[in-house]
């Protein structure tokens, strides 16, 4: 056990073990200036995405004008391009922000599933466990509208929004959009390899380029669920919700596939037991 000397010269002056927030407040005031300056920088800028969201949320993406983020921040136009050198550059930012959150719920998700199967007894076969996980990605999808209402509205609009982005800030925002994807092609090649689904051929894409089957898949599937959704911003209305035509997609897609009746309902059923409640 250390002494009492021991401990004091440990604390400092006070004569007491620091705390964690002490220690890293101490840490942050000894790094250099360029770090705190750094790390003041991105807080304003995450700061000034949060009033451009909260913009869209009230005015659309046609309403977010560097103008009215400007006024909103209380800032002079002219700061602002140092923090977004372009509106386009601005919901580029703010896109991958949502898809980076979207896809660290869905992979924290995915863990949270594995290991609810895993304690289920008795354990179900591999391939229902497969489509277990694809039933249950289906739900989180058709539930982000609600627990992640601006994130998914976001996306919503700015895939109907043409030209909002110039073409490099687009294609800054793919390797991140294809992260978000790759936790359902996963589930969806796990499930062929259980023999859950049948293998799909490969395909090729407008550049004759041959793409692979699981990513076909992928992007039917999450285009679907999103064009189901989009189905409760109809004027008219339906005499149904987006994601209950969500749920028939997937019944669709995964029968068409090649899963069994069966296996699929009992894993309809099972994915409702594991997924968290909305």
């Amino acid at each position: 056990m250390p002494s009492e000397n021991s401990v004091t010269a440990l604390s400092g002056t006070q004569g007491r073990v620091k705390t964690s927030a002490e220690t890293a407040a101490q840490i942050d005031t000894e790094l250099p200036g360029p770090d705190r300056r750094t790390r003041k920088r991105e807080a304003r800028r995450n700061d000034l995405m949060d009033l451009a969201a909260h913009i869209i949320d009230s005015a659309g993406v046609d309403g977010l004008t560097m103008a009215a983020l400007a006024q909103a921040a209380d800032y002079a136009p002219a700061s602002l391009y140092t923090y977004f050198r372009s509106r386009s550059e601005l919901l580029a930012a703010l896109q991958q922000r949502a898809l980076l959150l979207l896809h660290d719920l869905a992979q924290s998700r995915q863990l949270q599933w594995e290991q609810a199967l895993a304690d289920l007894s008795p354990v179900p076969t591999a391939s229902v466990a497969a489509l277990v996980k694809l039933w249950a990605f289906s739900a989180l999808f058709l539930s982000a509208p609600q627990t992640h209402k601006r994130e998914f509205r976001l996306q919503q609009q700015l895939l109907v929004t043409a030209g909002v982005e110039s073409t490099a800030d687009a294609a800054a925002v793919v390797p991140v959009a294809m992260l978000v994807v790759e936790v359902p092609r996963q589930l969806l090649v796990a499930a062929e390899k259980t023999g859950a689904l049948q293998p799909q051929p490969c395909s090729a894409n407008p550049l004759e380029e041959s793409l692979d089957g699981s990513m076909l898949r992928t992007f039917t599937w999450i285009l679907g669920l999103n064009g189901a959704l989009l189905a409760d911003g109809l004027s008219t209305g339906l005499p149904t919700t987006g994601a209950a035509l969500g749920e028939v997609l997937t019944q669709g897609l995964l029968q068409g596939w090649g899963a069994s009746v069966d296996e699929s309902a009992t894993a309809r059923a099972l994915a409702r037991t594991i997924c968290e409640p909305i």
